[in-house]
């Protein structure tokens, strides 16, 4: 009975101390730090709207995940810079982000001229970056590095999902347009390489490289209208598109052949287009605001809109669920500690849901897993702008890397490093 009633004793004083003492141990701990996300993108200019996107994006999703508790307890904040589109000022951002501002994370560019000089950076830096409007395949592959990952559909996905799309509908001869950089260039070899596969009697009679943001585009139409191709591949984006198909309307070309775009679905050229968008022309879409039919999506859409004022674009909607693939990141890890984080996401494939959908991080080449959509052009008086019919969805597994083409990435990097410590 003593030792039982010692006990007792003891229970009631320990009680009484964190009674007394815990709300003042309490307010002597300091709150955590919050977790700072750098957020670059091309937020001036001509193509300034793909930034403007992105960056409304980030805010939304930090503000729904802060006013459920933030990340780990922790409040999130993000720095957002405009990189003008040119790689040195990416690098100089970034190096600030990371030396001054003391980011935990890095988010962005637009252009994947700027990234592929990020990746070396980061990969020296220990930085992690997320990629979710760069859609070069070359970040993810050749440039591969631990700290980089993809969370949107690259050219490669977009190529291989095109051919897909488009070899059954028979066309031969084959010409293409694109920016004269790596997004352009990579999409239109991945492209051809997957077309012939599936239809070996195809014929290219033609390349066409406008440097990026050119403003007369009349050589170069010229030139698809002399060579009379069956259909074009274009990957120009954003306001090239916009200025191309302005200045080759005239010429009727849009009558006589056939134009797939591999991102004519955004907004970004489909709005202010209008009805100088031809009806009939083949666009990939990454993310179109009317599907899927689902609570998330239509959330999201109803939310953005309230806010902006304007329908959530592809580059929107791929930055939000960037910020959520970095919750479901930080959340697995425990820790904002980068190789902690990475080694996380490789330990199993990393799900998370988005308004597009379902999307799929993989370990081999840190690229996102999810099908393309491709469909054709209509134009809506609802809407004021074209909207897309005859949507087809190219799955996954038909367009991302293969086991072999993960393991050379994996083998590419390891030489990479192997000959860099020489």
């Amino acid at each position: 009975m003593v030792n039982r009633g010692w006990k007792l004793v003891m229970v009631v004083c320990f009680l009484s101390i964190v009674l007394v003492c815990g709300p003042a141990l309490a307010a002597d701990k300091k709150p955590a730090k919050p977790i700072k996300i750098g957020v670059l993108f091309i937020m001036s200019g001509p193509m300034g709207g793909y930034g403007k996107h992105g960056s409304q994006a980030v805010q939304l999703a930090l503000d729904e995940i802060n006013a459920k508790g933030g990340i780990l307890g922790r409040k999130v904040e993000a720095i957002f810079e405009d990189d003008k589109m040119k790689p040195d000022v990416g690098v100089e951002i970034v190096n600030k982000f990371i030396k001054k501002d003391k980011v935990d994370f890095i988010m962005g560019p637009t252009s994947s001229a700027i990234a592929v000089v990020l990746a070396d950076l980061v990969l020296k830096e220990k930085k992690i970056l997320i990629l979710t409007q760069a859609a070069a395949n070359s970040l993810t592959d050749v440039k591969f590095n631990p700290y980089l990952f993809s969370t949107l559909s690259n050219a490669l996905m977009h190529s291989r999902a095109g051919a897909y799309f488009m070899a059954p509908k028979g066309y031969k001869r084959w010409m293409n347009i694109g920016p004269d950089y790596a997004y352009g260039r990579e999409s239109w070899a991945s492209f051809v390489s997957k077309l012939k596969e599936l239809q070996p009697d195809v014929e290219v009679v033609g390349e066409l490289w406008p440097k990026l943001m050119a403003k007369d585009f009349t050589p170069f139409i010229q030139k698809i209208v002399e060579t009379k191709p069956d259909a074009v591949w274009s990957s120009l984006w954003g306001n090239d598109a916009v200025n191309f198909v302005k200045q080759a309307l005239p010429t009727g070309v849009f009558n006589n052949m056939k134009f797939a775009f591999t991102d004519g679905a955004a907004l970004e050229t489909l709005t202010p287009l209008g009805k100088d968008m031809p009806n009939g022309v083949f666009v990939a879409a990454r993310y179109f605001f009317l599907t899927p039919d689902t609570p998330l999506n239509h959330n999201f859409v109803k939310t953005y809109i309230d806010r902006f004022k304007e329908y959530p674009d592809y580059m929107a909607q791929e930055t939000y669920a960037g910020v959520y693939f970095l919750k479901a990141a930080v959340e697995r890890a425990r820790t904002t500690e980068p190789q902690k984080v990475i080694k996380a996401i490789e330990s199993e494939p990393l799900a998370w849901e988005a308004p597009e959908g379902w999307k799929i991080m993989r370990k081999g080449d840190h690229s996102v897993v999810e099908d393309v959509v491709w469909g054709e052009t209509v134009f809506s008086d609802k809407y004021g702008f074209p909207i897309l019919k005859n949507l087809q969805a190219i799955q996954a597994e038909q367009i991302c890397r293969t086991p072999e083409e993960l393991k050379a990435v994996r083998d590419n990097y390891e030489k990479r490093m192997k000959e860099t410590k020489k």
